[in-house]
């Protein structure tokens, strides 16, 4: 990433000691309702383990915590899923979880650090994401981001009593190149 602007962010490996706040964040309504690769609630037991087990393995799934530098405290997570390195693409996925922080460009900082991770350190070609119809915020981050909108998983979600569609929305390393 230039160096255009002050760093806020920086992404680290998630550590079991991260589960203490990690839990919180993902029983809260707005996490589960929008991040559907988990709706379930969590205990911190149960949020240990699943950093334990990602943390094992880099590939297909890195994971990193989004640590803000001036309290350095854990504000969020992004990923990197389903990497696949023969095709060069993979699946990126964030979110905050710390009301207080957002709005204040981490999400779209965390998103370009990652892109930068997944191009430049994994020499990824595409990376690729799926998001619900109705969250118009991250919609807006990925667009800021220069993100595409590719197609429409139609009802692909079902959610408290409807089906929702996602976009799928992607960067090709050729056009971040051009941006950043």
């Amino acid at each position: 990433m230039k160096n255009t602007i002050k760093e806020k962010i920086k992404l680290r490996s998630l550590t079991k000691e991260d589960a203490k706040i990690s839990w919180k964040w993902r029983n809260k309504e707005d996490i589960r309702y929008f991040y559907s690769g988990h709706p379930f609630f969590v205990n911190q037991e149960k949020e240990e383990k699943w950093i334990e087990k990602i943390s094992e393995s880099d590939l297909p799934l890195t994971s990193f915590g989004i640590e803000e530098l001036e309290k350095n405290s854990l504000i969020g997570m992004a990923f990197l899923k389903n990497i696949n390195l023969m095709h060069r693409t993979a699946e990126f996925a964030i979110f905050i979880g710390e009301e207080n922080v957002k709005g204040k460009g981490y999400a779209k900082e965390a998103t370009i650090k990652t892109l930068d991770f997944a191009f430049n350190n994994l020499n990824l070609n595409r990376v690729f994401l799926k998001v619900q119809e109705d969250n118009l915020n991250a919609i807006k981050l990925y667009e800021r981001c220069k993100f595409k909108k590719e197609g429409i998983l139609r009802e692909c979600i079902y959610k408290n009593g409807h089906y929702l569609n996602e976009f799928i929305m992607s960067l090709l390393k050729s056009e971040y190149k051009d941006l950043y």
